[in-house]
Order: structure tokens, then C-alpha cells, then sequence
């Protein structure tokens, strides 16, 4: 005696087009969110550019014109020893690179904080942004 398959016999598995519509639809989720993710990423970016440059290169280029009376002429001499021999401020080269990996741009006539102190910053290489040490720098 055969048994015949009959119409209320139950699947016990899920066919190969209902694996890939559930496969299709996790993918689009994740690009999706991906997307906004990536959004969050950029902004984190500038943010962090924007407090490095106001907050620690800012402070070590304020020390240097404490210790030698003028401002560096470029954020290098914030890792060289002093003329006067003291030690150098800043000890990793790696506080110099920006973000993006990129270094820190550094203009001692400070045209942007009016003269008052010397503009440090970093380009968002996304857009060309400058983002700095200035008040209004967004």
C-alpha cells in the first residue's frame, strides 16, 4: 500500500522564495539604516575635529607662546624641544592628524580669530569645510 500526499498534509519547511523575500527585506533595513548611520559618523567627525582644534592644539600652541614669548610657526614646533630646551608639548605626531587622517592646518597670523590668536584647522575632505578654532566655525 502507497501513501498518497493529500491536500492537508502540512509543510515543514519554507520554500527558496519566501527565504529570499525575508533575506531582500533584512537587506533593504540594513541599507536604510546603514545610510542614517553613516550621517551620524559624519557629524560625529566634524565635532570631534572642531573640539581638538579648540580645545588641546589650541591650549599646547597657547603653552608654546608661554613658554617662548610668540606663538609656533607651525604645529611641528609643538613636537620639537623648545629653543630654550624645555621639553616639546606635544609628544605623539598623531595629535596633529585630523579625523580624516589628515593634518591640522595652522596660520600664526590668526586672520579668522582676529588676530587674537592663531587659526587651527582641519578640512572635511566630504564637502572642503573648514572647521576650526574660530567662534563661528560650524
Amino acid at each position: 500500500m502507497v501513501l498518497q500526499p493529500t491536500s492537508n498534509t502540512r509543510r515543514a519547511a519554507f520554500t527558496l522564495m519566501e527565504m529570499l523575500v525575508v533575506v531582500a527585506i533584512i537587506v533593504a533595513l540594513a541599507g536604510i539604516g546603514g545610510y542614517f548611520l553613516m550621517g551620524q559618523l559624519s557629524q560625529s567627525q566634524r565635532d570631534v575635529a572642531r573640539i581638538k582644534a579648540k580645545g588641546p592644539l589650541t591650549s599646547a600652541v597657547q603653552t608654546y607662546k608661554t613658554r617662548i614669548h610668540v606663538y609656533p610657526d607651525s604645529l611641528e614646533q609643538l613636537l620639537q624641544n623648545d629653543p630654550k630646551g624645555g621639553p616639546p608639548i606635544l609628544t605623539d605626531s598623531d595629535a596633529l592628524k585630523d579625523p580624516w587622517g589628515g593634518q591640522y592646518q595652522y596660520d600664526k597670523s590668526g586672520p579668522m580669530n582676529r588676530g587674537m590668536t592663531p587659526d587651527i584647522w582641519a578640512v572635511d575632505p566630504s564637502d572642503g569645510a573648514k572647521i576650526g578654532n574660530w567662534a563661528n566655525s560650524q
